[in-house]
């Protein structure tokens, strides 16, 4: 009987994850549209101005812009660079540099897991404010962890 390899990616966590993800992912958008929209519409339609809208949307582009990313590192639909592809034939070298790069990214987000967890207890502990409307910064600011 062959053994099947396991894939995280059929778990009920991975995949209530991934719906959470997408739900964040699309209720920001939602939200930072109909922000902009009835900003625009105070301003131009009644004359009014919607004080602190920066700030709202602000907090919800953050959150947007890194689920966004992690969906993104998800489906393998990022942006890449790889010219090495281009240049190296050889299949056993393009493994090996491909093990490397998985290597070195796992180093790399290992750091930047570290640097945004110190950023996210600092924002806890000083608990700085938006200048308008007072809104905790660690709001848009824990998306980077």
């Amino acid at each position: 009987m062959p053994s099947v390899p396991f894939d995280i990616t059929q778990t009920l966590f991975w995949k209530i994850l991934l719906r959470v993800v997408r739900f964040v992912m699309v209720s920001c958008s939602v939200i930072s549209t109909a922000c902009i929209i009835y900003s625009l519409t105070l301003r131009y339609i009644f004359q009014k101005n919607f004080y602190g809208s920066d700030e709202v949307i602000l907090m919800f582009a953050f959150w947007l812009y890194f689920m966004g990313a992690v969906h993104g590192s998800y489906e393998n639909s990022h942006i890449k660079a790889d010219l090495l592809n281009v240049y190296i034939k050889n299949l056993r070298v393009k493994d090996v540099m491909g093990l490397i790069a998985q290597f070195l990214t796992i180093v790399v987000n290992a750091i930047l897991l570290f640097w945004a967890w110190d950023y996210f207890l600092w924002g806890l502990n000083k608990m700085p404010l938006s200048t308008g409307l007072k809104i905790p910064l660690v709001i848009p600011q824990s998306a980077i962890f």
